[in-house]
C-alpha cells in the first residue's frame, strides 16, 4: 500500500502531538467532478502497565502544647526532605504539602485554651519510575515515625505520550487501508485523507493500588519495606476523518 505524503505529515504531526490534531476543514463546494468524499473512524486500544509509583506520607503529633508540637513535626519533615535531597534518591521528586495544626476532641464539643488537645501534622508526597528506591525510602520515612496514607501507581505522561504516539500512526495507517479499499470498489483513481482529528486519552492517574496499599500500611511497625504491584492503564486513540476519492 502506497501511504500519501499528506498522511506522513500527519503521522509526523500526531507523534509529536498525539492528544488533538485537526486539519483545516474541507469545502465541499471545491472537489473536481466526480469525486467522492468518504468519513471515516476508527479507535485503538493498549493496556499499558503503570510505570510511576506514587506515595503520600504524613507525619503528626498531638497534645496540649502548640508550640511544642509544632517543633517536633518541623523536625521530623526537616529530617525526611534531608535525607531526600541525598544523591542516591535521585530518581526520586518529592514536595511537602498539608501543613495543619488544629484542635481536636472526640465528643465534638469546643475546647477553650486551658483544655485544647491540638494536632500538628504536615505531609510528603514522593513519585518516581524507580519503584523499587521509592519502597526503600518509603520504609526509612516510615521507621523515621512518617505514616502512609497513599500509595499507588500510576502511568507517567512521557510513558503515556510514547504509546499514544505508537497507537496514532497505527490508526491512522488502518484508516488509509479503508480509504484505499474503498476507492478501489469504487473505481476511484486515489484515496487521500485531507481531514483528519485525533483524540488520546487515558487514566493517567489510576486509583491506589489496593493491595499494595494495605501492605505499606501494616509495615509503619517493622523494618521491612511496604511492597506493591504496578496495575495497567488504558491508552486510547480515537480518530474522525475524511477522505476524499478521486475520479
Amino acid at each position: 500500500m502506497q501511504i500519501s505524503k499528506s498522511l506522513w505529515v500527519l503521522l509526523a504531526t500526531a507523534a509529536i502531538n498525539p492528544l488533538c490534531f485537526s486539519q483545516n476543514q474541507l469545502n465541499l463546494g471545491q472537489l473536481p467532478p466526480g469525486a467522492l468524499v468518504l468519513n471515516l473512524s476508527a479507535t485503538e486500544q493498549q493496556q499499558v502497565q503503570q510505570d510511576t509509583l506514587n506515595v503520600t506520607l504524613e507525619f503528626s503529633a498531638q497534645g496540649k502544647n502548640k508550640t511544642a508540637l509544632q517543633d517536633q513535626v518541623n523536625k521530623a519533615i526537616q529530617q525526611a526532605l534531608t535525607n531526600l535531597r541525598l544523591p542516591n534518591n535521585s530518581a526520586l521528586h518529592y514536595q511537602s504539602s498539608n501543613y495543619q495544626v488544629y484542635v481536636i476532641n472526640n465528643d465534638g464539643s469546643v475546647f477553650n485554651d486551658s483544655t485544647a488537645i491540638w494536632r500538628a501534622q504536615q505531609g510528603l508526597q514522593l513519585d518516581s519510575t524507580d519503584s523499587g528506591r521509592l519502597l526503600e525510602v518509603i520504609g526509612e520515612l516510615q521507621q523515621q515515625g512518617l505514616s502512609v496514607t497513599n500509595l499507588y501507581y500510576s502511568l507517567s505522561r512521557s510513558k503515556y505520550e510514547t504509546v499514544a504516539s505508537e497507537l496514532s500512526a497505527k490508526v491512522l495507517v488502518t484508516l488509509q487501508q479503508r480509504a484505499d479499499a474503498t476507492a478501489k470498489v469504487l473505481k476511484k483513481s486515489k484515496a487521500e485523507l485531507i481531514e483528519v482529528s485525533l483524540d488520546g486519552n487515558s487514566n493517567i492517574v489510576a486509583t491506589p493500588h489496593a493491595r499494595g496499599y494495605e501492605m505499606a500500611m501494616s509495615a509503619a511497625d517493622k523494618s521491612t519495606p511496604p511492597s506493591a504491584d504496578p496495575g495497567e492503564t488504558e491508552v486510547s486513540v480515537s480518530v474522525a476523518a475524511r477522505a476524499i476519492l478521486s475520479p
